[in-house]
This record gives structure tokens, sequence and C-alpha cells, in this order.
């Protein structure tokens, strides 16, 4: 297959953006938004992990924050290893770049670069390549499937109580309009500690998904009811 330039361009820039800035991150100074680990489960049964860590480095609108974790998932064709990377900008939370590299069971990379009011994907596995475009909607964030913490971006996009927000699963090559509604407070058990938390659901069509955070947005829980998906954290955020 002939890969048209403008999708090798936006592989190299966003390997570029992530596999190379995100080691460079680590080593400079930046601020720690969040950073933890959540277990999860599927069907009440645990199924793997997740390592992340969100940063933030410079103020303002030029401020960028590189948000990565390390998952371990358990499925039926056997272990996944999954590595997420985002790079956002500005307080808008303004896409840049995002790849997800998967192995193990399944082999699989999507990657998103964000370009004259489009996202180009390019996703590359075992069944071969495909490349999508997609209109830049204003506003849009990646929550992509079975990654806990990229909910994170949510609570800090909506300063309102409820609202509804462009939402791109990379791995689906898709976007939907998710609407986000505050159920109220509820206490929450994270590493044997009883949490306050504010109780969101995200609802896409007949779909709805149940995020808790706490006062300062960081992701407690995640339960998708759909796909039987569950993430709790292991220990509480500081």
């Amino acid at each position: 297959m002939i890969i048209p330039s403008i999708f090798k361009r936006a592989a190299i820039l966003t390997a570029a953006a992530l596999a190379v800035l995100v080691p460079v991150w680590v080593e400079a100074q930046s601020v720690v938004l969040d950073e933890g680990s959540f277990e999860i489960s599927i069907d009440g049964r645990r199924a793997g992990t997740e390592e992340f860590s969100i940063r933030r480095s410079g103020v303002g609108p030029n401020a960028q924050t590189i948000a990565t974790a390390e998952i371990t998932l358990s499925v039926p064709e056997g272990r996944l290893d999954m590595r997420p990377a985002l790079q956002v900008i500005g307080r808008g939370i303004t896409i840049t770049a995002y790849q997800t590299k998967v192995s193990g069971a399944r082999e699989e990379e999507v990657f998103v670069t964000a370009a004259d009011g489009r996202f180009l994907l390019r996703m590359r596995s075992d069944r071969g390549e495909q490349e999508r475009e997609l209109r830049a909607v204003p506003g849009t964030l990646i929550i992509d499937r079975n990654v806990a913490h990229q909910h994170y971006f949510i609570t800090h996009r909506m300063l309102e109580a409820s609202g509804s927000i462009a939402v791109m699963i990379p791995g689906e090559g898709r976007q939907y309009q998710v609407t986000v509604t505050e159920v109220g407070e509820e206490q929450v058990q994270v590493g044997g500690r009883t949490l306050q938390s504010r109780h969101l659901q995200l609802t896409t069509g007949s779909e709805t998904r149940d995020l808790w955070v706490d006062a300062d947005g960081r992701v407690l829980r995640v339960t998708d009811p759909a796909s039987g998906y569950s993430a709790i954290r292991t220990r509480p955020p500081g």
C-alpha cells in the first residue's frame, strides 16, 4: 500500500512529539498534575493494572501537558501491553498528538496528529494499515479504550456541572458527542480509605459510563457497564 505523504508526515510528527519528547520531559522541569495506578477488572474479574503520569511544562497558552501510561490487561486471547501517550497544549486542552502501542496477544499501533482542522489517524496492525481523516471538532478530547487516566481531561474541560463534549476513540477511529451529567457527591473506597468524590455520568446514545473524581479532578474510579470494564485507584492521590 502506498501511504499518502500527509500520513507519513503525521507518523513522523507524532513519533517526534511523543517517542522522543516524553523521555526529555521526564528529565526536564515539569509539574506533576497526577500520577498513580489503577487496578482493572472486567466483568468483576481482576484483569490488569494501569500505571500513569500526567505532567505539565510551561504556563499560559503555550503550556504543554503529556499523559502517559503502561497498561497490562488480561483478555481471552492472552496478555496485552498498552502504551498510550497524549500531548495537549494550553488551558483549552487542545490535542496536538497521540500515539498508542499495543503488544502481546494483539499487535497494534495508532497515531493521531492534528493539522489543518483535521485529525489524521494512521492505524497499523497485523491486519494491515489504515488511514483516516476526522474533522477536528473544537474541544475534542481523546478517551481511548481501556484507559482510565485520560478521563482527567474531561473534568478539567467541564467548568459547568454538566454539558456536552466531543470525544475521539482512536482505537475505533471514531468520534462521539458525549453528554456529561453530574450525579452528586459520593464516597469512594480507595486503598482502604474513604474519599469524598464527585460522581459524573458520561452518556453516548444508550450507553452510560460512570466516573468518580476528587476535588482536584483526579480520577478515582471509572466503570463502563456495557463492556464490564472497571478501574479503581489503588491508593489515594497526593
